[in-house]
């Protein structure tokens, strides 16, 4: 029951990071372009000087530790369920609780890697 969720897990966060941040860039340059006047062309000029593509790593890197926190989070909570409806809502607002913060505290030890590390 664990396995294929990881498994899932850990295709669809990569992609969902990677697509947003795809996403908020293409926004970044409609609205540069809109509010602003800056060009497409400029948009990616400065984009290129001012965004290393480390940084786009830094964000697929943390994307599978993520996901296998989520899912062992998730999963360890369903597994505890015992069959009422208030069992399901107790442990399904426990493990969005634990989930997230274990992840602000992941994306804290990252950030402190990465700073250490040069990114």
């Amino acid at each position: 029951l664990v396995l294929p969720r990881l498994i899932a897990l850990l295709i669809t966060l990569p992609l969902l990071s990677f697509y947003a941040s795809v996403l908020g860039l293409v926004g970044g340059a409609v609205t540069c372009r809109l509010a602003l006047g800056i060009t497409f062309a400029e948009f990616a000029d400065q984009l290129q000087a001012s965004v290393a593509v480390s940084n786009l790593w830094a964000g697929m890197i943390q994307a599978p530790a993520f996901a296998i926190v989520i899912g062992l989070v998730g999963c360890y909570q369903g597994l505890k369920v015992t069959g009422s409806a208030e069992s399901v809502g107790r442990l399904t607002t426990q493990s969005v609780v634990v989930s997230i913060f274990l992840v602000i505290v992941l994306a804290a030890v990252f950030s402190i890697i990465f700073a250490e590390g040069g990114y």
